[in-house]
């Protein structure tokens, strides 16, 4: 009997397969402080954590951008972001390798939905050869064309470019924007990634710290 893939596993990228919050948080803060712009813990958990370039730097200077300053205001930052990467051990987090082999062993369809700029992605796929366990087409991200999270484009375009059906699917996340993103679009499942030990109350999904703490029996081929 032909046996057809239904679902697909969808992966944030950053704090999520790579937990590089402190690198992130380090990084943020350098270029917050340059631009003499001071956030709460909460301010930056809702107006940075998840969300795209464009939307963030809108929040901050309370002002319009064009793609042009998008760029060239966000590769400031990611220059500082990429340095800061560059001071540690770069290594996806745990668990994700064997996860990977996995779903690669098993033909199972898989993407990256990150609200990433392509300047990052190159740098991760370069850093983790990701290529070897996603088709390049299969690593969405953040260029321009798609509203950020919390809204599910990105997550629908991953899933697009699959082929496979949503509701037999699973997405990982740790932002709260991204978890709010993959409800939004209407996913099989979603998993919380926490990597922080942060508060995740306000929703009522399942939540690991450890790839191996993912329950594969989620993942199935149907007729």
């Amino acid at each position: 009997m032909w046996l057809m893939q239904k679902n697909g596993v969808i992966f944030d990228f950053n704090g999520t397969l790579f937990w590089d919050s402190e690198y992130q948080e380090k990084s943020w803060d350098e270029y917050l402080a340059a631009h003499h712009i001071f956030l709460t813990e909460q301010q930056k958990r809702d107006y940075i954590h998840g969300r795209n370039g464009k939307d963030t730097l809108e929040i901050l200077f309370k002002r319009p951008f064009s793609e042009e300053e998008v760029h060239q205001y966000s590769e400031e930052k990611e220059v500082l972001y990429r340095n800061e990467c560059l001071k540690h051990n770069m290594e996806l987090a745990p668990g994700a390798l064997d996860l990977l082999d996995y779903l690669k062993a098993n033909n199972i369809p898989r993407a990256i939905a990150t609200a990433s700029g392509k300047s990052n992605v190159e740098f991760f796929i370069d850093k983790f050869n990701l290529l070897d366990y996603f088709e390049e087409e299969h690593i969405v991200f953040d260029d321009g064309t798609v509203k950020g999270k919390p809204h599910p484009d990105l997550f629908d375009r991953a899933i697009h470019r699959l082929g496979v059906d949503k509701t037999e699917s699973i997405i990982f996340e740790d932002s709260h924007s991204g978890v709010q993103a993959a409800l939004n679009c209407q996913v099989g499942h979603v998993i919380i990634v926490n990597s922080t030990n942060s508060d995740y109350s306000d929703f009522d999904l399942p939540i690991i710290t450890h790839f191996d703490g993912f329950d594969r029996g989620l993942i199935n081929t149907v007729d």
